[in-house]
């Protein structure tokens, strides 16, 4: 079924939704009175579940709980990610229940499919602004409409029933592996072989989606980091497609990927670009060791990458050898002070050799 958003009406999200705040539960009242009721507190994994807990207790404590299906939004932490409910549950202090307003509606396809829609106005919320019951309802979403004032459900409904998945397979085989000598691996700083510089820094309220043209790219493990599609912003330059995105702190501190499509950046967001021209594949490589170097080396809150992805962030990549197994050695020093050259296509070919490689 092909999606069409052309005639999509506006909605203020408070003409479709009932909001209900959420209060208490730690993990020691979950503890100490175990049950079947699912706990929900902020949080993107595991549908925001923290346990279960018992229904009795919970509403001998008048905990905010629904046993039909809803949608949970996350209040602080995660600000702003929705999860479904298909059970019903019980909110904690940092989480809010969501439910339709039209009870007929109250299904797991328009659940699934508003879910959807609300995710893409997640950006606009994080650990400096928290979501309210007056902000959240006032939030105003596009969906499929018989008229300016009734979503058309039925449509909804319709459009997940027709989603269908097929297994993904791949050409490559575990046989055209690469092997890798990381002893002959050097050391190179980041802004060495990559242009390093800030993104545009724009804050998600200053965006606006009434004709949009960009990516706006946060600080986001998910998505390629994309969180929005904006309309363009005068004063500002959207950085290329192919260049690269670095999560310079929070939660998400060195997520790293690289954008196929021109796009802006939030705060705290910095930008690398190839010196050279590098493939695809190259850039997943180098992305992929970034992420790594960060897991070990740098903090979220503490040690971030702020004031050090300019500076003296450094990873190992494999380096260039002449056909007797000897360093060629860049008599320019463009990369090192010892002259190393990156060994891009040795790169290249290993993230080709992998399975699904071809799929990129």
């Amino acid at each position: 079924m092909k999606l069409d958003v052309s005639a999509w009406k506006p909605f203020v999200l408070s003409d479709i939704f009932c909001i209900y705040n959420g209060k208490g539960i730690t993990k020691e009242e979950i503890e100490n009175n175990p049950g079947e009721m699912y706990a929900i507190q902020s949080g993107a994994e595991n549908n925001g579940c923290i346990g279960k807990i018992d229904k009795s207790y919970c509403m001998e404590m008048k905990y905010t709980l629904v046993e039909i299906p809803c949608l949970t939004v996350a209040r602080t932490g995660t600000a702003g990610y929705v999860c479904f409910q298909p059970f019903g549950c019980v909110v904690g202090d940092s989480a809010k229940i969501l439910l339709l307003k039209n009870e007929k509606q109250r299904k797991t396809n328009i659940y699934l499919f508003l879910r959807t829609i609300l995710m893409a106005i997640k950006y606009k919320y994080d650990f400096g602004r928290k979501v309210t019951e007056q902000l959240y309802l006032s939030e105003v979403i596009m969906l499929p409409a018989l008229d300016e004032k009734t979503p058309d459900y039925n449509y909804m409904n319709q459009f997940i029933n027709s989603l269908h998945h097929k297994r993904v397979t791949t050409k490559n085989s575990n046989s055209k592996k690469i092997m890798m000598d990381f002893n002959k691996w050097k050391e190179f700083n980041l802004h060495r072989i990559l242009n390093s510089e800030m993104g545009n820094g724009i804050d998600a309220v200053q965006t606006t989606n009434d004709n949009p043209k960009y990516n706006y790219v946060s600080r986001n493990s998910n998505g390629n980091g994309v969180v929005a599609f904006v309309d363009e912003i005068d004063g500002e330059v959207p950085f290329p497609a192919g260049s690269m995105s670095l999560a310079l702190g929070g939660s998400f501190l060195g997520s790293c990927f690289v954008q196929n499509k021109p796009f802006y950046t939030a705060q705290n967001v910095a930008v690398l670009r190839e010196k050279v021209p590098l493939s695809i594949y190259t850039k997943l490589f180098i992305a992929t060791l970034i992420r790594n170097e960060c897991k070990t080396k740098y903090q979220a809150f503490g040690r971030e990458l702020n004031s050090h992805f300019r500076k003296d962030f450094t990873l190992k990549l494999p380096v260039l050898h002449d056909e007797h197994g000897k360093l060629i050695i860049d008599e320019s020093y463009d990369y090192s002070d010892q002259g190393y050259i990156p060994d891009w296509q040795w790169m290249e070919n290993y993230i080709k050799a992998l399975p699904y490689s071809d799929k990129i």
